[in-house]
């Protein structure tokens, strides 16, 4: 919803190796399968709540038995939930005190209309940081190599 990262990674196997080796049990990602072409994801954020990164991934298989894999990961729904929650109540409640003549330099006002900002620019990295780790965990299996 908020933040979606697409990836498009080539292997030289065929699918259904692809499938199994995405497939292999790890302790940070789970990889269910919903279909012969697409699995789904899902990376589990070990420290507090929300920050779970949910992966779909459509696998493709091209002629000369090299696979393409089309990664899409984004957060949960939990997470874009809070974070529109956050914008819409904080600035609800700045644009209500506005509309009731409060003072636009005070710092109650600033604050509430800045900590979303600041809020996703935080999440905006958090994710960047998540997604390249599940990227690495998916090239480590896709190579037969265990994950860090």
């Amino acid at each position: 919803m908020l933040f979606i990262k697409k990836h498009n990674l080539v292997s030289d196997k065929p699918i259904d190796i692809v499938r199994n080796d995405l497939k292999s049990p790890t302790t940070k990602l789970t990889v269910t399968q919903l279909s012969e072409t697409k699995l789904y994801g899902y990376m589990k954020n070990t420290h507090g709540k929300g920050y779970n990164i949910i992966s779909v991934i459509d696998l493709k298989e091209k002629t000369d038995r090299k696979t393409i894999i089309e990664i899409k990961n984004e957060f949960d729904l939990l997470t874009n939930l809070f974070l529109i929650a956050t914008f819409v109540g904080l600035w609800g409640v700045a644009i209500y005190k506005l509309t009731n003549g409060a003072d636009i330099l005070s710092f109650e006002l600033i604050l509430m209309l800045t900590f979303p900002i600041i809020g996703v620019l935080i999440t905006k990295s958090s994710f960047g940081i998540y997604e390249k780790r599940l990227m690495k965990i998916y090239s480590a299996l896709l190579k037969n190599e265990k994950p860090n």
